[in-house]
């Protein structure tokens, strides 16, 4: 009898730990869109990676470090071939494509 009574009070705690501890689900692991831009204008085609490089080729030119560059905002005037650029809200330049 005082058998039966450990059996069935190791079966209700097993119960209630498993009440208390459910399943613990991994996290779902999301990924990160790529994007791609090009711009086509009269012949000429520029990639958003090209401008990115042109753009940090004459930031370090005027003497800074690429690694200062936090944001980078790109306005391009097709007429005109050129690209304008914002770096950190503060410094602005231009390049030709």
């Amino acid at each position: 009898m005082a058998r039966k009574k450990v059996q069935a009070a190791e079966k209700t705690e097993t119960r209630a730990a498993e009440a208390k501890n459910p399943a613990v689900r991994k996290p779902v692991k999301r990924t990160e869109m790529k994007t791609s831009v090009s711009v086509q204008y009269m012949g000429k085609d520029i990639s958003d990676k090209e401008m990115v490089a042109l753009i940090k080729k004459d930031w370090t030119a005027k003497k800074h470090k690429v690694s200062e560059i936090k944001t980078m905002e790109l306005y391009v005037k097709v007429e005109e071939n050129m690209v304008y650029y914002v770096i950190n809200g503060e410094e602005t330049g231009s390049v030709a494509i």
